[in-house]
Formats: structure tokens, C-alpha cells, sequence
């Protein structure tokens, strides 16, 4: 196995789980040893922020490149608090539910191994960034980088944390480590800075809220729009059927902020 991380640990972990719905002598300790990797990862910040990172990543689509490789970069960003010392540390808490996994390939007949490659890359990713410049290998940060950010772009439907039956992570992780970056955003104006802060600590209800608040704003400015009536009254009709849904619920965001943009 490549890496220890949090994403590698989930999938083997989840894997044994559903293996032992079929043998009932290992249901029970299958059980146990999922909520005490819970238990671990719940006690630990940075094991709570990769969880959420991870997730973030494998369940988004998005199809600006500009805003893909921002989002890409900003969920790295959010690591920036701890060393790499300390990240190696808590992927030693890992090791335990891993056992003989840790001295094996994970091989396709039981895993997904684009996921398996994905998470290696953000572990690359993550780690990567946090060494001392004349220490980082650029060609794997790069192919690195490359590899989660076709992911991004590629339409998808599974996300890590559907994997298995996990408790709430603490948002309140993710919000401290928001608020410890704010200079990487050369390319976007404040509106876009903001709007991408926004859709990585959004849940689901405060999308759904931000996505009829930008339906509403979008419709009003087409109202007081009186040139090209058949493009406005297709547009009108196409941000009114909008509805939520988690796959294209950041895009539809996305999009209408850009409509706006233009409108203005």
C-alpha cells in the first residue's frame, strides 16, 4: 500500500463492513472496528478536516476551470495550520484498522481503484504542499494535482462519506481552518473569493437556501431587462425549473453567479 490516509482507511474499513453482512461471525467485530475508527477520527481536528477535505473533492463537479483549480487549491489550502510532522502522526492512528492491508495492494477485484488513486493524490497533495520548498517533488505534486483536478471536472454521483453509516463531522474544524487562509485568490474578484468559501462550508440546506436566493436576485434583473426578449424569457424559464439537487446544486450556483455578472 502507497499511503496511510484517511480515505484509503474509510474504503477498506467500509469494504470489511459489507463483506461481513454476508458472514455473520464477522458482523459484530466488523461493527466495532467502524465505530471505534469513528471514535478515533472524531477525537482528532486534522482526521475530522481530511474527512471533510476528502469528501469535498470526490463528491464535486465542477466544470469552470478557473473555479475547479481555486477549489482544488483552497481545500488544500485549509492544511496550512499543521506540519506534515503532525498529519504523519495522526495517520499512525490509522495503522490499527488497517493490520495486514498495510503490507498488501489493494487489488480491483475489491476496491475501486480510481478511488484508491485519488486519495493517494490528495494525500499528495496535502502533505506536498506543507514540506519546505527544496523539498517537494514537483513532477508528483503535479500529476498529483492534475489527477483530482480531471476528477473535479468529471461528472460524478458517489462521495466518500456515503461509504458508510459516520456521525456528523464538527464544522466547527472546517471553520477554523477557513479562517486561517485568505491570500490565494489573485484571479477571482471578492464576490468569487466569497462565493468559493461559501460552497466549501456549505451543507446541503444552506445550498439549497443560496441557490433560490441567486434564482431570485437572477430573475429580478431580467425583469428590467427589455432587450432580446426570447433569450430573457428562455433564461427566465430555465432559472425557474432550477431545483435542488446535491450533483449540480454548485454548478446551477455557479452559473447563475456568473449570469448575474453579466447582467450587471
Amino acid at each position: 500500500m502507497k499511503n496511510v490516509n484517511i480515505g484509503i482507511a474509510n474504503l477498506i474499513i467500509s469494504n470489511k463492513l459489507k463483506e461481513s453482512y454476508f458472514n455473520d461471525n464477522l458482523i459484530v467485530e466488523s461493527k466495532k472496528v467502524a465505530s471505534d475508527f469513528f471514535e478515533v477520527v472524531k477525537k482528532s481536528p486534522i482526521l475530522q478536516l481530511e474527512f471533510k477535505v476528502y469528501n469535498n473533492i470526490e463528491g464535486k463537479h465542477i466544470e469552470n476551470e478557473l473555479f475547479a483549480k481555486e477549489y482544488v487549491d483552497n481545500n488544500v489550502k485549509l492544511f496550512e495550520v499543521y506540519t506534515v510532522e503532525e498529519i504523519e502522526a495522526e495517520h499512525a492512528k490509522l495503522v490499527e484498522f488497517l493490520q495486514e492491508d498495510l503490507f498488501t495492494e489493494l487489488n480491483e477485484a475489491d476496491y475501486d481503484l480510481e478511488k484508491v488513486g485519488l486519495y493517494d493524490a490528495i494525500d499528495t497533495l496535502i502533505t506536498e504542499s506543507l514540506k519546505v520548498s527544496d523539498k517537494v517533488d514537483v513532477d508528483e505534486i503535479h500529476e498529483a494535482f492534475t489527477l483530482v483536478f480531471n476528477h473535479i471536472k468529471t461528472p460524478k454521483q458517489s462521495s466518500l462519506l456515503e461509504s458508510v453509516d459516520a456521525e456528523p463531522i464538527n464544522e466547527d474544524v472546517l471553520e477554523i481552518a477557513v479562517g486561517k487562509f485568505n491570500e490565494k485568490y489573485a484571479l477571482l474578484d471578492e464576490n468569487d473569493s466569497n462565493l468559493l468559501r461559501t460552497l466549501i462550508k456549505a451543507d446541503w440546506r444552506e445550498k439549497k437556501a443560496l441557490l433560490e436566493t441567486y434564482k431570485t436576485e437572477t430573475l429580478a434583473i431580467l425583469e428590467g431587462v427589455d432587450d432580446y426578449q426570447d433569450r430573457i424569457t428562455k433564461a427566465v424559464e430555465k432559472i425557474k425549473e432550477m431545483v435542488y439537487n446535491k450533483k449540480d446544486v454548485d454548478d446551477n450556483i455557479i452559473g447563475l453567479h456568473e449570469f448575474k455578472k453579466e447582467l450587471l
